[in-house]
């Protein structure tokens, strides 16, 4: 079975990362995918086309091609991947993520580690 099928479903990684930016800000996603995810991910393609990337790339480096990330931010969301893969929940608090928010993020991002994201 190929390892995005898995992967949590495109309308509910969309309505999470919506989730985020409502309680925390159109720039609280700048904490995980870099500057380019500013103003509610727009200079990405907006919510719906990291949803979506996020749910059919393969692996991070996918994600990165599919997004055009800069090779910094790519290297900065794999850090994050990282912390929450080895549950260092100092480093995701390093990045301004609040103890009421790790919980929700580290859920999150644990499906994508789980399911090959960084292989």
């Amino acid at each position: 079975m190929c390892p995005t099928s898995k992967r949590p479903p495109v309308e509910e990684t969309a309505s999470f990362l919506q989730s985020l930016l409502a309680s925390h800000g159109p720039n609280y996603l700048e904490k995980l995918f870099g500057s380019k995810a500013r103003d509610a991910l727009a200079p990405l393609g907006g919510v719906e086309k990291v949803a979506i990337a996020l749910s059919e790339s393969q692996t991070i480096e996918d994600f990165g091609a599919a997004l055009h990330l800069m090779r910094s931010d790519l290297e900065h969301l794999r850090s994050v991947f990282m912390a929450v893969e080895n549950g260092d929940l100092g480093m995701l608090k390093s990045l301004g993520i609040k103890d009421s928010e790790l919980g929700d993020v580290k859920f999150f991002l644990e499906k994508l580690v789980n399911t090959g994201f960084l292989d």
